[in-house]
Protein backbone atom coordinates (compact mmCIF):
# COMPACT_ATOMS: atom_id res chain seq x y z
CA UNK A 1 0.00 0.00 0.00
CA UNK A 2 2.47 2.36 1.06
CA UNK A 3 4.87 1.52 -2.73
CA UNK A 4 1.07 2.54 -4.02
CA UNK A 5 1.22 6.12 -2.44
CA UNK A 6 4.58 6.54 -3.41
CA UNK A 7 4.18 5.82 -7.14
CA UNK A 8 0.95 8.27 -6.75
CA UNK A 9 2.33 10.87 -5.40
CA UNK A 10 5.33 10.55 -7.95
CA UNK A 11 2.73 10.30 -10.99
CA UNK A 12 1.41 13.39 -9.44
CA UNK A 13 4.62 15.15 -8.98
CA UNK A 14 5.65 14.30 -12.71
CA UNK A 15 1.91 15.70 -13.84
CA UNK A 16 2.44 19.01 -11.64
CA UNK A 17 5.85 19.60 -13.41
CA UNK A 18 4.38 19.11 -16.95
CA UNK A 19 1.15 21.34 -16.03
CA UNK A 20 4.11 24.08 -15.27
CA UNK A 21 5.95 23.32 -18.66
CA UNK A 22 2.68 23.80 -20.51
CA UNK A 23 1.86 26.73 -18.43
CA UNK A 24 5.20 28.24 -19.45
CA UNK A 25 5.24 27.27 -23.47
CA UNK A 26 1.41 29.10 -23.16
CA UNK A 27 2.76 32.06 -22.01
CA UNK A 28 5.25 33.03 -24.13
CA UNK A 29 3.30 31.90 -27.41
CA UNK A 30 1.06 34.76 -25.89
CA UNK A 31 4.02 36.85 -25.47
CA UNK A 32 4.69 36.05 -29.39
CA UNK A 33 1.09 37.00 -30.09
CA UNK A 34 1.00 40.34 -28.02
CA UNK A 35 4.42 40.78 -30.14
CA UNK A 36 1.81 41.13 -33.15
CA UNK A 37 4.71 39.07 -35.40
CA UNK A 38 2.92 38.48 -38.75
CA UNK A 39 4.95 34.53 -38.46
CA UNK A 40 3.08 33.52 -34.98
CA UNK A 41 2.62 29.68 -37.06
CA UNK A 42 6.27 29.91 -37.86
CA UNK A 43 7.43 30.94 -34.07
CA UNK A 44 4.94 28.32 -32.72
CA UNK A 45 6.79 25.65 -34.93
CA UNK A 46 10.16 26.45 -34.03
CA UNK A 47 9.84 26.60 -30.37
CA UNK A 48 7.91 23.95 -29.48
CA UNK A 49 8.33 21.48 -32.19
CA UNK A 50 11.88 22.18 -34.09
CA UNK A 51 14.65 19.18 -33.39
CA UNK A 52 17.47 22.57 -33.11
CA UNK A 53 18.19 24.29 -30.08
CA UNK A 54 16.28 27.74 -30.61
CA UNK A 55 17.08 30.79 -28.41
CA UNK A 56 16.78 34.56 -29.28
CA UNK A 57 19.15 36.81 -27.71
CA UNK A 58 19.35 40.69 -26.32
CA UNK A 59 22.15 41.99 -28.57
CA UNK A 60 22.53 44.79 -26.35
CA UNK A 61 22.80 42.50 -22.89
CA UNK A 62 23.89 39.55 -24.47
CA UNK A 63 21.25 37.91 -22.79
CA UNK A 64 18.58 35.24 -23.65
CA UNK A 65 15.42 36.43 -24.08
CA UNK A 66 13.61 32.83 -24.64
CA UNK A 67 14.38 29.53 -25.51
CA UNK A 68 12.49 26.42 -27.02
CA UNK A 69 12.43 23.04 -25.49
CA UNK A 70 15.10 21.01 -27.87
CA UNK A 71 17.49 23.63 -25.84
CA UNK A 72 16.24 22.34 -22.51
CA UNK A 73 15.90 18.95 -23.25
CA UNK A 74 19.38 18.26 -24.68
CA UNK A 75 21.57 20.50 -22.44
CA UNK A 76 19.69 19.80 -19.29
CA UNK A 77 19.15 23.38 -17.97
CA UNK A 78 16.15 24.34 -16.73
CA UNK A 79 13.94 27.24 -18.38
CA UNK A 80 14.64 29.31 -15.53
CA UNK A 81 18.72 28.79 -15.95
CA UNK A 82 18.26 29.73 -19.23
CA UNK A 83 16.11 33.12 -19.88
CA UNK A 84 17.80 35.78 -18.68
CA UNK A 85 21.14 34.66 -18.71
CA UNK A 86 23.90 35.59 -20.37
CA UNK A 87 24.25 33.59 -23.91
CA UNK A 88 27.89 32.86 -23.57
CA UNK A 89 27.09 31.11 -19.80
CA UNK A 90 26.53 27.81 -22.39
CA UNK A 91 29.11 27.62 -24.51
CA UNK A 92 32.34 25.20 -22.74
CA UNK A 93 35.14 27.20 -21.55
CA UNK A 94 37.60 26.51 -24.27
CA UNK A 95 35.03 28.04 -27.15
CA UNK A 96 33.62 31.46 -25.25
CA UNK A 97 36.53 33.80 -26.79
CA UNK A 98 35.31 32.31 -30.46
CA UNK A 99 31.96 32.41 -29.88
CA UNK A 100 32.66 35.71 -28.57
CA UNK A 101 34.28 37.06 -31.75
CA UNK A 102 31.74 35.03 -34.27
CA UNK A 103 28.85 37.37 -31.85
CA UNK A 104 30.91 40.44 -33.27
CA UNK A 105 30.63 38.97 -36.64
CA UNK A 106 26.97 38.41 -36.41
CA UNK A 107 26.55 42.21 -34.83
CA UNK A 108 28.71 43.88 -37.74
CA UNK A 109 26.86 41.77 -40.86
CA UNK A 110 23.57 40.52 -39.49
CA UNK A 111 23.70 37.19 -40.17
CA UNK A 112 26.24 33.96 -39.85
CA UNK A 113 26.29 30.37 -41.68
CA UNK A 114 27.27 26.90 -39.89
CA UNK A 115 29.38 28.35 -37.38
CA UNK A 116 31.13 25.69 -35.10
CA UNK A 117 30.65 25.81 -31.86
CA UNK A 118 31.00 24.00 -28.95
CA UNK A 119 28.59 24.38 -26.43
CA UNK A 120 28.39 23.23 -22.53
CA UNK A 121 25.49 20.91 -21.37
CA UNK A 122 24.53 21.63 -17.48
CA UNK A 123 26.56 18.09 -16.33
CA UNK A 124 29.72 19.85 -17.39
CA UNK A 125 29.56 17.85 -21.03
CA UNK A 126 30.95 18.87 -24.40
CA UNK A 127 27.92 19.23 -27.33
CA UNK A 128 29.27 20.36 -30.76
CA UNK A 129 26.88 22.16 -33.03
CA UNK A 130 26.65 24.29 -36.07
CA UNK A 131 25.08 27.85 -35.55
CA UNK A 132 23.05 29.59 -37.67
CA UNK A 133 22.04 33.24 -36.68
CA UNK A 134 20.32 36.44 -37.91
CA UNK A 135 19.39 39.67 -36.01
CA UNK A 136 16.00 41.39 -35.60
CA UNK A 137 16.18 44.68 -36.44
CA UNK A 138 13.93 47.07 -34.56
CA UNK A 139 11.74 50.09 -36.10
CA UNK A 140 15.27 52.02 -36.92
CA UNK A 141 16.77 49.32 -38.52
CA UNK A 142 19.13 48.54 -35.50
CA UNK A 143 20.04 45.38 -34.70
CA UNK A 144 18.25 45.15 -30.95
CA UNK A 145 17.82 40.92 -30.93
CA UNK A 146 18.92 37.90 -32.52
CA UNK A 147 17.73 34.33 -33.19
CA UNK A 148 20.47 31.65 -32.47
CA UNK A 149 19.58 28.06 -33.94
CA UNK A 150 22.18 25.45 -32.85
CA UNK A 151 21.86 22.14 -34.68
CA UNK A 152 24.03 19.13 -33.28
CA UNK A 153 26.47 17.73 -34.88
CA UNK A 154 28.07 16.06 -31.86
CA UNK A 155 27.18 12.19 -34.04
CA UNK A 156 29.65 13.65 -36.87
CA UNK A 157 33.33 12.05 -34.97
CA UNK A 158 36.06 10.49 -36.21
CA UNK A 159 37.41 11.33 -39.68
CA UNK A 160 34.36 12.75 -41.24
CA UNK A 161 33.81 14.65 -38.27
CA UNK A 162 36.59 16.31 -38.39
CA UNK A 163 36.96 16.55 -42.20
CA UNK A 164 33.05 18.78 -41.89
CA UNK A 165 34.54 20.89 -38.78
CA UNK A 166 37.16 22.10 -41.65
CA UNK A 167 34.30 22.68 -44.11
CA UNK A 168 32.20 24.95 -41.55
CA UNK A 169 35.75 26.67 -40.43
CA UNK A 170 36.43 27.54 -44.03
CA UNK A 171 32.64 28.48 -44.81
CA UNK A 172 32.96 30.95 -41.55
CA UNK A 173 36.75 32.10 -42.99
CA UNK A 174 34.87 32.59 -46.22
CA UNK A 175 31.71 35.00 -45.36
CA UNK A 176 33.26 36.72 -42.37
CA UNK A 177 34.95 39.65 -42.69
CA UNK A 178 38.44 38.52 -40.96
CA UNK A 179 41.94 37.86 -43.82
CA UNK A 180 42.50 34.09 -43.86
CA UNK A 181 46.50 35.46 -43.10
CA UNK A 182 46.02 37.18 -40.54
CA UNK A 183 49.46 37.24 -39.25
CA UNK A 184 50.90 38.45 -42.71
CA UNK A 185 48.82 41.68 -41.71
CA UNK A 186 49.97 41.54 -37.96
CA UNK A 187 52.18 44.96 -37.98
CA UNK A 188 48.86 46.94 -39.39
CA UNK A 189 46.87 47.40 -35.86
CA UNK A 190 43.05 48.22 -36.96
CA UNK A 191 39.96 46.72 -35.90
CA UNK A 192 37.74 48.55 -38.76
CA UNK A 193 35.81 46.44 -41.22
CA UNK A 194 36.60 48.66 -44.05
CA UNK A 195 40.47 47.78 -43.04
CA UNK A 196 39.46 43.88 -43.49
CA UNK A 197 37.51 44.30 -46.43
CA UNK A 198 40.92 45.34 -47.63
CA UNK A 199 43.36 42.95 -46.44
CA UNK A 200 40.99 40.80 -48.13
CA UNK A 201 41.05 42.42 -51.45
CA UNK A 202 45.15 42.82 -50.65
CA UNK A 203 44.60 38.47 -50.34
CA UNK A 204 42.38 38.08 -53.34
CA UNK A 205 44.65 40.10 -55.93
CA UNK A 206 48.26 39.20 -54.28
CA UNK A 207 48.94 36.44 -56.63
CA UNK A 208 47.70 37.93 -60.53
CA UNK A 209 50.67 39.49 -60.82
CA UNK A 210 49.50 42.63 -62.40
CA UNK A 211 50.17 46.31 -61.27
CA UNK A 212 48.59 47.73 -58.27
CA UNK A 213 47.88 51.28 -57.52
CA UNK A 214 47.54 52.00 -53.72
CA UNK A 215 45.88 55.66 -52.93
CA UNK A 216 45.64 57.30 -49.58
CA UNK A 217 46.93 60.34 -48.00
CA UNK A 218 50.55 60.28 -45.98
CA UNK A 219 50.76 58.15 -42.91
CA UNK A 220 48.26 55.44 -43.71
CA UNK A 221 50.60 52.62 -44.98
CA UNK A 222 50.55 52.30 -48.11
CA UNK A 223 54.31 50.51 -48.47
CA UNK A 224 53.35 48.37 -46.07
CA UNK A 225 50.12 47.22 -47.36
CA UNK A 226 52.37 47.04 -50.66
CA UNK A 227 55.01 44.47 -48.68
CA UNK A 228 51.96 41.99 -48.06
CA UNK A 229 51.02 41.82 -51.07
CA UNK A 230 54.74 41.17 -52.18
CA UNK A 231 55.05 38.57 -49.15
CA UNK A 232 51.45 36.86 -50.19
CA UNK A 233 52.52 36.93 -54.27
CA UNK A 234 54.43 33.94 -54.01
CA UNK A 235 57.23 35.75 -55.66
CA UNK A 236 60.21 34.91 -54.53
CA UNK A 237 62.29 37.63 -55.68
CA UNK A 238 63.39 41.06 -53.18
CA UNK A 239 60.60 43.56 -52.09
CA UNK A 240 62.32 46.83 -53.37
CA UNK A 241 61.30 50.24 -53.02
CA UNK A 242 61.97 53.54 -54.21
CA UNK A 243 60.53 56.67 -54.30
CA UNK A 244 60.16 58.87 -57.28
CA UNK A 245 59.02 62.07 -56.04
CA UNK A 246 62.37 64.64 -57.18
CA UNK A 247 63.66 62.15 -59.22
CA UNK A 248 64.31 63.66 -63.12
CA UNK A 249 64.75 61.78 -66.00
CA UNK A 250 68.02 60.93 -66.14
CA UNK A 251 68.03 59.83 -62.56
CA UNK A 252 65.12 57.89 -62.80
CA UNK A 253 66.13 55.70 -65.77
CA UNK A 254 69.39 55.35 -64.39
CA UNK A 255 67.93 54.04 -60.94
CA UNK A 256 65.20 51.63 -62.72
CA UNK A 257 66.96 50.28 -66.26
CA UNK A 258 70.48 50.89 -64.55
CA UNK A 259 73.66 51.65 -66.78
CA UNK A 260 76.57 49.99 -68.79
CA UNK A 261 79.85 51.73 -67.89
CA UNK A 262 80.84 54.91 -70.07
CA UNK A 263 77.28 55.57 -70.33
CA UNK A 264 77.19 59.07 -69.42
CA UNK A 265 80.41 61.59 -67.88
CA UNK A 266 81.32 59.59 -64.63
CA UNK A 267 79.79 56.15 -65.39
CA UNK A 268 83.12 54.73 -64.58
CA UNK A 269 81.27 51.36 -63.94
CA UNK A 270 78.37 49.83 -64.66
CA UNK A 271 75.43 49.56 -61.99
CA UNK A 272 72.11 47.48 -62.47
CA UNK A 273 68.88 49.07 -61.79
CA UNK A 274 66.21 48.49 -59.29
CA UNK A 275 63.96 46.33 -61.72
CA UNK A 276 67.00 43.84 -62.41
CA UNK A 277 67.92 44.18 -58.67
CA UNK A 278 64.08 42.78 -58.13
CA UNK A 279 63.59 40.57 -60.48
CA UNK A 280 61.06 37.78 -59.40
CA UNK A 281 59.81 40.07 -56.86
CA UNK A 282 58.18 43.38 -56.74
CA UNK A 283 59.12 46.87 -56.93
CA UNK A 284 57.41 49.56 -55.48
CA UNK A 285 57.28 52.76 -56.93
CA UNK A 286 55.81 55.58 -54.13
CA UNK A 287 54.95 59.04 -54.99
CA UNK A 288 54.28 57.97 -58.73
CA UNK A 289 52.10 60.89 -58.73
CA UNK A 290 55.18 62.78 -58.98
CA UNK A 291 56.73 61.28 -61.83
CA UNK A 292 58.10 63.01 -64.75
CA UNK A 293 56.36 63.29 -68.16
CA UNK A 294 59.39 61.87 -70.27
CA UNK A 295 59.94 59.53 -66.94
CA UNK A 296 56.06 58.23 -67.50
CA UNK A 297 56.60 57.44 -70.97
CA UNK A 298 59.41 54.88 -70.35
CA UNK A 299 57.47 53.27 -67.82
CA UNK A 300 54.57 52.43 -69.87
CA UNK A 301 56.64 51.35 -72.27
CA UNK A 302 58.00 48.74 -69.87
CA UNK A 303 54.78 47.88 -68.38
CA UNK A 304 53.44 47.01 -71.93
CA UNK A 305 56.22 45.82 -73.44
CA UNK A 306 57.96 43.69 -70.52
CA UNK A 307 61.36 44.80 -71.63
CA UNK A 308 64.34 47.69 -70.42
CA UNK A 309 67.54 48.36 -71.62
CA UNK A 310 70.42 49.42 -69.97
CA UNK A 311 71.38 53.09 -70.40
CA UNK A 312 74.17 53.08 -73.08
CA UNK A 313 72.94 49.45 -74.08
CA UNK A 314 70.74 48.83 -77.10
CA UNK A 315 70.17 44.94 -76.66
CA UNK A 316 66.40 44.48 -74.55
CA UNK A 317 66.14 42.79 -70.84
CA UNK A 318 63.17 41.18 -70.47
CA UNK A 319 62.21 42.11 -66.88
CA UNK A 320 60.71 39.96 -64.44
CA UNK A 321 59.01 42.28 -61.92
CA UNK A 322 55.54 42.93 -60.36
CA UNK A 323 54.80 46.82 -60.09
CA UNK A 324 53.41 47.74 -57.03
CA UNK A 325 52.66 51.95 -57.35
CA UNK A 326 51.75 54.34 -55.02
CA UNK A 327 50.21 58.14 -54.21
CA UNK A 328 48.62 60.59 -51.93
CA UNK A 329 46.74 62.65 -55.02
CA UNK A 330 43.00 61.29 -55.24
CA UNK A 331 42.13 59.28 -58.16
CA UNK A 332 40.50 62.99 -59.44
CA UNK A 333 43.54 64.93 -59.45
CA UNK A 334 45.29 62.25 -60.92
CA UNK A 335 43.58 61.87 -64.03
CA UNK A 336 42.43 65.22 -64.38
CA UNK A 337 45.87 66.37 -64.75
CA UNK A 338 47.67 67.07 -67.80
CA UNK A 339 50.58 66.19 -66.03
CA UNK A 340 49.86 62.71 -65.94
CA UNK A 341 49.15 60.09 -68.70
CA UNK A 342 45.66 58.53 -68.54
CA UNK A 343 47.14 55.00 -70.44
CA UNK A 344 49.88 55.16 -67.51
CA UNK A 345 47.03 55.82 -65.12
CA UNK A 346 45.01 52.37 -66.52
CA UNK A 347 47.98 50.59 -66.98
CA UNK A 348 49.06 51.30 -63.44
CA UNK A 349 45.12 50.64 -61.96
CA UNK A 350 44.72 47.55 -63.25
CA UNK A 351 43.92 46.68 -59.39
CA UNK A 352 43.31 50.03 -57.56
CA UNK A 353 43.46 49.52 -53.54
CA UNK A 354 42.25 52.73 -51.32
CA UNK A 355 43.30 53.11 -47.91
CA UNK A 356 41.00 55.19 -45.69
CA UNK A 357 42.79 57.94 -43.35
CA UNK A 358 42.93 57.79 -39.29
CA UNK A 359 40.20 60.39 -38.77
CA UNK A 360 37.90 57.46 -41.06
CA UNK A 361 38.99 54.89 -38.35
CA UNK A 362 38.58 56.70 -35.00
CA UNK A 363 38.34 53.20 -33.36
CA UNK A 364 41.61 52.24 -33.83
CA UNK A 365 43.24 55.10 -31.93
CA UNK A 366 42.99 53.29 -28.91
CA UNK A 367 44.97 50.17 -30.67
CA UNK A 368 47.36 52.02 -31.94
CA UNK A 369 48.02 54.42 -29.37
CA UNK A 370 48.31 51.18 -26.66
CA UNK A 371 50.68 49.99 -29.66
CA UNK A 372 53.11 52.42 -30.15
CA UNK A 373 53.19 53.64 -26.29
CA UNK A 374 54.65 49.75 -25.40
CA UNK A 375 57.09 50.36 -28.31
CA UNK A 376 58.21 53.56 -28.02
CA UNK A 377 59.01 52.49 -24.04
CA UNK A 378 60.70 49.71 -25.47
CA UNK A 379 62.97 51.39 -27.64
CA UNK A 380 63.28 54.38 -24.47
CA UNK A 381 64.12 51.40 -22.29
CA UNK A 382 61.03 52.92 -20.22
CA UNK A 383 58.01 51.76 -18.58
CA UNK A 384 55.11 51.67 -21.01
CA UNK A 385 53.19 54.71 -19.25
CA UNK A 386 49.54 54.29 -18.56
CA UNK A 387 47.24 57.21 -20.92
CA UNK A 388 44.53 58.79 -19.02
CA UNK A 389 41.17 58.48 -20.40
CA UNK A 390 40.83 61.72 -21.44
CA UNK A 391 44.00 61.45 -24.12
CA UNK A 392 41.89 58.63 -26.46
CA UNK A 393 39.07 61.23 -26.28
CA UNK A 394 40.88 64.17 -27.13
CA UNK A 395 42.86 62.74 -29.65
CA UNK A 396 39.65 61.54 -31.11
CA UNK A 397 38.68 64.79 -31.94
CA UNK A 398 41.82 65.64 -34.39
CA UNK A 399 41.85 65.51 -38.17
CA UNK A 400 45.75 63.82 -38.28
CA UNK A 401 46.47 65.31 -41.87
CA UNK A 402 49.61 63.33 -40.97
CA UNK A 403 47.63 60.14 -40.10
CA UNK A 404 49.17 56.96 -38.35
CA UNK A 405 52.69 58.51 -38.96
CA UNK A 406 51.59 61.45 -37.04
CA UNK A 407 50.04 59.65 -34.27
CA UNK A 408 53.36 57.61 -34.03
CA UNK A 409 55.32 60.45 -34.01
CA UNK A 410 53.23 62.39 -31.41
CA UNK A 411 53.52 59.33 -29.16
CA UNK A 412 57.52 58.73 -29.17
CA UNK A 413 57.58 62.53 -28.50
CA UNK A 414 55.55 62.09 -25.47
CA UNK A 415 57.30 58.83 -24.34
CA UNK A 416 60.39 60.69 -24.11
CA UNK A 417 59.38 63.53 -22.06
CA UNK A 418 57.37 61.81 -19.92
CA UNK A 419 58.27 60.84 -16.62
CA UNK A 420 56.04 58.56 -13.94
CA UNK A 421 52.87 56.50 -14.06
CA UNK A 422 49.91 58.02 -16.19
CA UNK A 423 50.81 60.04 -19.09
CA UNK A 424 50.42 63.75 -19.91
CA UNK A 425 48.32 65.03 -22.38
CA UNK A 426 50.07 67.92 -22.69
CA UNK A 427 53.10 66.90 -25.50
CA UNK A 428 49.88 65.94 -27.31
CA UNK A 429 48.06 69.01 -27.03
CA UNK A 430 50.99 71.40 -28.23
CA UNK A 431 51.41 69.05 -30.81
CA UNK A 432 47.87 69.25 -32.09
CA UNK A 433 47.68 73.30 -31.10
CA UNK A 434 50.78 73.53 -33.77
CA UNK A 435 49.22 71.80 -36.61
CA UNK A 436 45.11 72.62 -35.88
CA UNK A 437 43.57 75.18 -38.32
CA UNK A 438 40.15 75.29 -39.10
CA UNK A 439 40.82 77.42 -42.26
CA UNK A 440 41.50 76.08 -45.51
CA UNK A 441 44.28 78.37 -47.35
CA UNK A 442 41.93 80.47 -48.93
CA UNK A 443 39.80 81.66 -45.54
CA UNK A 444 37.02 79.70 -46.04
CA UNK A 445 35.67 77.71 -43.03
CA UNK A 446 35.75 74.08 -44.07
CA UNK A 447 33.44 71.62 -42.60
CA UNK A 448 34.94 67.99 -43.72
CA UNK A 449 35.65 68.58 -47.45
CA UNK A 450 32.93 71.39 -47.82
CA UNK A 451 33.45 74.95 -46.86
CA UNK A 452 31.42 76.42 -44.39
CA UNK A 453 29.70 79.13 -47.02
CA UNK A 454 28.89 76.27 -49.36
CA UNK A 455 26.84 74.56 -46.55
CA UNK A 456 25.17 77.92 -45.75
CA UNK A 457 24.44 78.34 -49.14
CA UNK A 458 22.01 75.65 -49.24
CA UNK A 459 19.79 77.76 -46.65
CA UNK A 460 16.95 79.78 -47.64
CA UNK A 461 17.12 81.94 -44.68
CA UNK A 462 20.68 82.33 -42.81
CA UNK A 463 20.14 81.05 -38.85
CA UNK A 464 20.98 83.59 -36.03
CA UNK A 465 24.31 84.40 -34.96
CA UNK A 466 23.72 82.47 -31.42
CA UNK A 467 22.03 79.46 -33.47
CA UNK A 468 24.84 79.05 -35.17
CA UNK A 469 27.44 79.25 -32.08
CA UNK A 470 25.14 77.33 -30.32
CA UNK A 471 24.85 74.54 -32.67
CA UNK A 472 28.70 74.54 -33.11
CA UNK A 473 29.35 74.62 -29.20
CA UNK A 474 27.14 71.10 -28.88
CA UNK A 475 28.67 69.45 -31.51
CA UNK A 476 32.39 70.28 -30.28
CA UNK A 477 30.80 69.17 -26.89
CA UNK A 478 29.81 65.53 -28.61
CA UNK A 479 33.11 64.96 -30.30
CA UNK A 480 34.63 65.90 -26.89
CA UNK A 481 32.29 63.38 -25.05
CA UNK A 482 31.22 66.17 -22.78
CA UNK A 483 35.01 67.39 -21.88
CA UNK A 484 35.21 70.80 -21.82
CA UNK A 485 38.98 71.61 -22.08
CA UNK A 486 38.85 69.22 -25.34
CA UNK A 487 35.71 70.96 -26.77
CA UNK A 488 37.69 74.25 -26.02
CA UNK A 489 40.63 73.55 -28.23
CA UNK A 490 38.32 72.40 -30.90
CA UNK A 491 36.68 75.80 -31.09
CA UNK A 492 40.01 77.81 -30.39
CA UNK A 493 39.07 79.08 -27.19
CA UNK A 494 39.63 78.89 -23.26
CA UNK A 495 37.85 76.59 -21.25
CA UNK A 496 37.17 79.65 -18.84
CA UNK A 497 35.48 81.08 -22.04
CA UNK A 498 33.25 78.18 -22.87
CA UNK A 499 32.56 77.79 -19.26
CA UNK A 500 30.93 81.01 -19.08
CA UNK A 501 29.27 80.35 -22.37
CA UNK A 502 27.70 77.46 -21.39
CA UNK A 503 26.74 79.11 -18.02
CA UNK A 504 25.09 81.46 -19.63
CA UNK A 505 23.08 80.12 -21.65
CA UNK A 506 21.96 77.53 -18.64
CA UNK A 507 21.16 80.56 -17.20
CA UNK A 508 19.26 82.10 -19.87
CA UNK A 509 17.13 78.85 -20.51
CA UNK A 510 16.43 78.67 -16.53
CA UNK A 511 14.84 81.85 -16.40
CA UNK A 512 12.62 81.44 -19.36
Amino acid sequence: MRDEHESQAQRMSELQRRVVELERDKAELQELLLENDESVTEHFEIYFHSHDMVVSVDMETEKVLRCNRAMINKLGYGRAEIVGHPIFKFYHQDRIEDAKEQFRVLTETGEIHDAEQTLRKRDGGKMHVSLNATTVPDENGNPTMARFDWRDTTRHSGEFGELRSENLRLKERLRSNRPQNPEVFSDIITQNPAMYSIFRQVESIAGSGNPVLITGETGVGKEKIAAVLHQLSGRHGEFVTVNIAGLDDMLFSDTLFGHEKGAYTGADSARRGLIERASGGTLFLDEIGELRTESQTKLLRFLQEGEYRHLGEDTPIIGDVRIVAATNQTIESLTGSENFRSDLYYRLAIHHIHLPPLRERVGDIPLLLSHFLKRAAAELSKKAPTPPPELVTLLSTYHFPGNIRELEGMVNDAVSRHEGGVLSTEAFRRKIDEHTSVFARDGALKVGAVTFSDTLSLLQELPALKEIQDHVIAEALERADGNQTIAARILGMSRQALHKRLHRARKTTDDT
